[in-house]
């Protein structure tokens, strides 16, 4: 990544840190909860916006990790940590779409209830039932959100589209062997354990990454508008084209 690159996108992080502090004024504050663990921060009374805001936090979280690791060259976790990104983004997209349509379909309210539910406060409760979403509804349900106000509504394209960069990091988190194979060097006849700052993938990771970061300034954007935040949402908009136009995403082909 050329220093203007790591630099823009490093500079953009903190508008979406300052989103989440936004979301926070506006939602129920979490108490300290006393029990046999000690005690922990939760939410009272739990909506379907706390659970936006969470996976927003896991969102801007999960940056800064990968601002940190891409100075050392450790392409192969951030590959990893974009997935998490995808996922956290698609699910406030899929939650969005039950709050423009007043009504949580099945799925949704699975989501809502069984995330909440499933707290783990003590060495017990890790031996519980595990909560997980059904990722292919997650994303069908964004695609017919993101469409929806579009001329050919292709929510089965968009669909696809969204899966596939899903799938596509899933490779760096389960090691599959074309991913881990990324690894290898012919040079020294060995893989690199410690970083791959000079390897030419490295610029392909400065793509993804800026992509991540126009889609996430989008969701923010969209949940900005619920959240009765109008001038964030008009400035995440604002630094959103100003990113698209910048060396840190010039050249990227993909569609947001």
């Amino acid at each position: 990544m050329k220093e203007t690159q790591f630099h823009i996108i490093k500079n953009t992080i903190p508008l979406l840190e300052k989103s989440i502090g936004l979301f926070c004024n506006v939602l129920e504050k979490p108490y300290w909860s006393n029990d046999e663990a000690g005690g922990q921060p939760r939410y009272k009374n739990p909506t379907s916006g706390h659970f936006q805001l969470l996976m927003a936090v896991k969102t801007v979280s999960t940056f800064n990790a990968i601002l940190c690791l891409f100075e050392k060259g450790y392409i192969q976790e951030i590959g990893a940590l974009l997935r998490i990104i995808e996922e956290c983004n698609a699910k406030i997209f899929c939650i969005e779409e039950a709050h423009t349509k007043e009504v949580l379909n099945s799925e949704q309210r699975k989501i809502i209830n069984e995330y909440f539910e499933y707290d783990i406060r003590s060495s017990k409760d890790i031996f519980r039932d595990k909560w997980f979403a059904n990722m292919a509804k997650v994303f069908a349900s964004q695609a017919r959100f993101l469409t929806e106000n579009t001329p050919n509504k292709d929510s089965h394209t968009t669909q696809q589209y969204a899966q596939a960069i899903y799938d596509s990091y899933s490779g760096y988190v389960h090691g599959f062997y074309p991913q881990v194979m990324e690894l290898y060097d012919y040079n020294i006849s060995s893989f690199k354990l410690n970083g791959m700052a000079d390897d030419p993938k490295h610029q392909g990771m400065v793509e993804a990454i800026a992509s991540s970061v126009v889609r996430s300034l989008n969701v923010f954007a969209q949940i900005s508008i619920r959240f009765g935040l109008s001038e964030l949402k008009d400035e995440l908009v604002r630094n959103r084209n100003i990113f698209i136009q910048s060396e840190a995403y010039s050249g990227n082909k993909e569609t947001e």
